[in-house]
């Protein structure tokens, strides 16, 4: 089976305590002692458990999303908030200057493709990323020499949170214990903490395509379904591999359907069976399918029965969210096609 690398779509909170430790050692640690795989092909996407940092820093760092852009990057969106806002006395904290992060065990700067930052979250400003040590740390009043880091030049403004963005070119999961430094004003000062930055990868599998399910001569299909009636369930109806065929075999005159798309992709995954691991980011988009083709009456060919005739393409026939789902499903199978 073909080995490629995984996307977690999560949005995991860490929270940073209110202790400085610049003496904190910079060695990354690896991943893999806290991330959970997801129990079953039910979940639509893997949540790794991140847990709570031991490394504290004054600032709560959230990783809002993860999202995969569909050209084989992903952006990763964080978030930075002072929970204390003050001027560092009586327990207040400082307002964060800006922030550098190191890139974990497994990604390089090479990996980096680029960044932005936001006040809002909305309106993004972007910058080219360098990697290199941030020597604004070594001054009397900080005292750390980072190792080489990426700068986030963003700090925070009272209660709000300001946004973070990087966009990387490779697939990875979660680490919560990547190393990043802080820096702020005379009193908060600087220190190092740990936030949830870039894992390491993990396997999504394969599939095979339609092409090879409907069109390949000789190919029989797997009982998917089990003791269940048909061979595969799509939008909660049943089908056999003729009724599949059929669908295969009907017209594009006017162009595909949206219905026939997503149920010749769906297919195509399903039918690839145990080859399509439940970590793999396919699964969103099978599920946008699935749950609109659960609107609609079972599909056919013809028409017949009170079935839903897929081609040509009607009003019954369209939907757009599933439409573009089903394109995403085959450009997942294009760079996870099994060998």
């Amino acid at each position: 089976m073909k080995k490629i690398l995984f996307f977690s779509a999560v949005a995991v909170s860490l929270f940073i305590g209110c202790e400085k430790n610049a003496d904190l050692s910079i060695e990354q640690k690896e991943n893999e002692a806290a991330r959970v795989s997801a129990p079953s092909a039910t979940l639509n996407t893997t949540l790794p458990a991140t847990g709570e940092s031991t490394c504290a820093g004054p600032y709560n760092v959230v990783l809002e999303s993860v999202t995969g852009n569909g050209d084989g990057t992903y952006t990763w969106t964080w978030s930075v908030q002072n929970p204390k806002p003050g001027n560092g006395t009586n327990g207040t904290i400082q307002n964060l200057s800006h922030w550098d992060i190191t890139l974990g065990s497994c990604v390089t700067f090479e990996d980096v493709v680029s960044g932005a930052t936001s006040t809002n979250g909305t309106d993004w400003t972007t910058f080219t990323p360098s990697f290199e040590v941030d020597n604004s740390f070594n001054t009397p009043n900080c005292n750390i020499t980072t190792v080489n880091v990426l700068k986030f030049n963003l700090g925070t403004t009272d209660a709000a949170k300001s946004y973070y963005r990087l966009t990387i070119d490779k697939n990875v999961d979660v680490d919560p214990a990547v190393t990043a430094y802080y820096k702020s004003g005379a009193t908060t000062k600087c220190g190092t903490f740990c936030f949830p930055g870039f894992g390491c990868e993990v396997e999504e599998g394969c599939s095979f395509s339609q092409g090879y399910w409907f069109a390949k001569p000789g190919v029989v299909w797997p009982d998917v379904n089990g003791a269940e009636a048909g061979v595969v369930t799509i939008g909660g109806q049943f089908y056999t591999e003729a009724e599949g065929r059929a669908i295969w075999n009907t017209s594009n005159a006017g162009g595909i359907s949206d219905a026939k798309k997503g149920f010749l992709q769906v297919a195509a995954i399903l039918l690839s069976d145990d080859n399509v691991l439940p970590a793999a980011t396919v699964w969103a988009d099978v599920t946008i399918v699935q749950n609109w083709l659960s609107t609609k009456p079972k599909l056919s060919a013809d028409g017949a029965n009170g079935t839903l005739k897929v081609q040509p393409k009607s009003a019954n026939s369209t939907n757009a969210a599933a439409g573009s789902a089903a394109g995403r499903i085959g450009d997942w199978i294009n760079l996870n096609h099994c060998d």
